[in-house]
């Protein structure tokens, strides 16, 4: 894919957003350390992986997750030397924690937390392509909007890659649990900062009103929207097959597809 962003996109790139865009520009600053870590831990998985087809999906995981990483760094350069002087230590300190969990905890473990983060992705996705997007910027929208299309579109490969290694419950729950706990921290953290540091556009916004009654729509959405998916992921018959996707993936996947550089197909 190729995208071009103006040098100057506002950090508010959600019009009237703040808390949002902030919250976005969080994940986006993850995710050149999460995926990844997400790649290491499915190359380990591969040589346990003895069905063919499950083989072929996790190569076509890989090759997605490089694509996203790759875009998002280049959308990340943008909020360099913005002012957000705590946000290089943030991110450090969860690419630590990717390093140390590479490093010394086990495959399971690694497996879990992927497939926690997948749950939490498909989640936010499912919810993400049902909303009126009218109000981002085009440039953020077609990065965040392929990307979560992408991630339904892969969303069943994390759960089976574990399923088929481990395949235990109780550390699929422990582990995803901590996971989305994890993510959703170094998002709200980002958040929090960017606010501190925005005084002016925090201001235009309505001030400490404003920023009451947004926080409080976004936590509904978590709430009542997002939080009934990732605890459905939990159950014990759980599994990402069974999700009903949004009527609009299969037109946009299309569209992207059409607009690429490039394509590659997923036996590659």
């Amino acid at each position: 894919m190729r995208f071009e962003y103006p040098e100057d996109l506002d950090t508010v790139f959600i019009a009237g957003e703040p808390e949002e865009s902030f919250v976005n520009i969080g994940l986006s600053l993850l995710l050149p350390h999460l995926e990844p870590y997400l790649i290491r831990t499915m190359k380990e998985a591969r040589a346990q992986v003895k069905d063919p087809r499950l083989s072929e999906d996790l190569q076509a995981f890989v090759l997605q997750e490089g694509q996203h990483y790759q875009q998002h760094k280049r959308f990340n350069e943008l909020f360099h030397d913005r002012g957000f002087d705590r946000l290089p230590a943030l991110e450090a300190e969860m690419a630590a924690d990717y390093e140390r969990f590479s490093r010394e905890k086990s495959l399971a473990f690694n497996l879990a937390y992927a497939e926690g983060f997948e749950a939490l992705t498909t989640a936010m996705a499912s919810i993400f392509l049902e909303l009126d997007r009218s109000n981002w910027h085009p440039c953020a929208l077609a990065l965040f909007e392929w990307h979560l299309v992408e991630e339904l579109e892969h969303r069943c490969v994390a759960f089976d890659v574990y399923q088929h290694v481990s395949g235990d419950y109780l550390n699929r729950v422990r582990v995803g649990s901590f996971a989305q706990r994890h993510l959703l921290g170094f998002l709200l953290r980002v958040m929090e900062h960017m606010i501190e540091r925005s005084p002016r556009e925090m201001a235009a916004h309505g001030g400490q009103r404003g920023h009451r009654r947004r926080v409080r729509r976004l936590n509904q959405r978590l709430v009542f929207q997002i939080l009934p998916l990732m605890l459905r992921s939990h159950l014990p018959g759980y599994s990402p097959h069974r999700l009903v996707v949004p009527a609009s993936l299969e037109a946009l996947a299309t569209r992207y597809t059409e607009s690429a550089e490039h394509t590659r197909p997923s036996s590659a």
